[in-house]
């Protein structure tokens, strides 16, 4: 049987970018699968190149996830200033200043859905979330719950995706094979780096077939792509 676990992420401010570097920070059109598995690993209070780490990241990737959009609101951008940035080949500028722009969705709402034959471990992230070990978050420390993550118990997937998909206007299904999907995501964590950088060495990550779906009711989200 396929278990499903589902996590509800509203915030005033949210920022799920898969490719979030240099100058331009962007916010992603939806929670990417690495952004959710770190922060079960913040949940559960696991240390990067740790066990707990590992043993969350492996089972992230038997698992699947699909995610529903139920509300987008419009992008806000912040800027920041820089200093000591990294260039395009990788050395650092001592002593220079660049302007770089963050965005975030505002007043976004998903539904997470976390599915696997292993129960036992939905239940440990379901305990996990709803007391936390260190901070979670969508995206940046600055984007703190609105709600709980967690509502609902565990259920059957064939239930939690019904439940999840009322009142969404688009989905992110993952797939398994290439014909199914739309699009490939490099959000499939394989690491989240050294333990004793904060930086993106050795952060590490593999493709994820995505097949991306509108709800008849997507006609309604005037401001999607309001960039």
């Amino acid at each position: 049987m396929i278990y499903a676990l589902i996590l509800h992420l509203d915030a005033p401010l949210q920022s799920w970018g898969t490719d979030s570097r240099f100058q331009l920070r962007s916010a992603g059109f939806a929670p990417s699968k690495s952004a959710i598995c770190g922060m079960v690993c913040a949940a559960c209070g696991a240390p990067k190149e740790s066990a707990l780490e590992t043993e969350i990241i492996t089972w992230f990737t038997k698992a699947k996830m699909d995610c529903f959009c139920m509300k987008e609101g419009g992008v806000m951008v912040d800027y920041h200033t820089v200093q000591n940035y990294r260039r395009a080949d990788s050395s650092i500028a001592k002593g220079k200043t660049v302007i770089s722009q963050r965005r975030y969705w505002q007043n976004s709402r998903y539904s997470v859905v976390l599915s696997s034959e292993d129960r036992n471990f939905l239940a440990r992230i379901h305990s996990a979330i709803q007391n936390p070990i260190w901070g979670v978050w969508f995206g940046r420390k600055c984007c703190v719950p609105a709600a709980p993550i967690i509502q609902e118990p565990i259920m059957a997937y064939a239930d939690a995706r019904e439940k999840a998909s009322l009142g969404s206007f688009e989905s992110f299904s993952e797939v398994d094979d290439f014909e199914s999907g739309t699009d490939t995501w490099f959000d499939q964590p394989m690491g989240f780096g050294k333990r004793t950088s904060s930086g993106r060495e050795g952060r590490a990550y593999a493709p994820r077939r995505i097949n991306h779906d509108y709800s008849p009711n997507a006609s309604d989200q005037t401001d999607f792509f309001d960039f």
